[in-house]
């Protein structure tokens, strides 16, 4: 059994910025000021740790649970909207691979993000990308704040699921440093992929697994799982 986990900004699929535009909204409508989302750090992070940055620069103070999480319901709720205003699209070869992987028995795909549960799935219906993915599975952000520790979470997730499944055939695919980090620090095999805001050269400086500019067709994707 070989289990893969997905990131999906960057990985799966572009959004033309919906999650940040629903993040500039959310700001607008709970503390009436405009944010310029260039000073943040966005990439690979939980959409908590969006939330948190935002609201320290705001009000200068450290944010609580309840204003972080009032920040990002605010925004899950306004995703949809933002996400049907935009031109968002699936990546390269990635509806290819998810079919295939859902025809074999030997594969699972779940997936291991930092957006909330909420978000994923507004994302993914958004796309039809939902049905490939078993979501109770799978690890969002929930309450935390960083990538490491959701990654940790899934992986006790997939030990009470799939005792027999041993490291190797653990699979962390994303497109940021910040996903090839987690994957190692639950030693799984890194997939790094520059269809984000990386190019190949800087990803494959964190070492990874294996790093591509973008996903090839399911037979080489397969295969070099295979290989390992």
């Amino acid at each position: 059994m070989k289990i893969i986990f997905w990131d999906i900004d960057g990985t799966l699929i572009r959004t033309a910025r919906a999650s940040l535009f629903s993040f500039e909204q959310a700001v607008a409508e709970l503390y009436c000021r405009e944010i310029d989302f260039a000073q943040f750090m966005t990439h690979g992070v939980t959409d908590n740790h969006i939330a948190a940055q935002i609201i320290q620069y705001l009000t200068n103070g450290q944010p609580s649970a309840q204003d972080i999480a009032r920040l990002t319901k605010r925004y899950e709720q306004l995703l949809p909207d933002q996400l049907a205003a935009r031109t968002g699209f699936i990546l390269p070869a990635v509806l290819e691979i998810l079919e295939y992987l859902q025809s074999d028995e030997s594969c699972v795909s779940l997936l291991l993000t930092g957006n909330s549960h909420c978000g994923a799935q507004i994302k993914l219906d958004h796309f039809n990308l939902a049905k490939y993915f078993n979501f109770d599975a799978s690890a969002f952000c929930g309450h935390r704040l960083e990538r490491n520790d959701i990654a940790e979470y899934a992986l006790k997730t997939v030990a009470a699921l799939y005792p027999n499944v041993k490291p190797d055939d653990l699979f962390v695919i994303g497109d940021t440093p910040n996903d090839i980090a987690c994957g190692k620090a639950i030693g799984a095999k890194t997939i790094a992929v520059a269809t984000g805001n990386y190019s190949v050269e800087s990803l494959a400086a964190h070492d990874p697994w294996w790093a591509v500019t973008q996903l090839p067709d399911s037979a080489t994707f397969t295969a070099k799982l295979a290989s390992n």
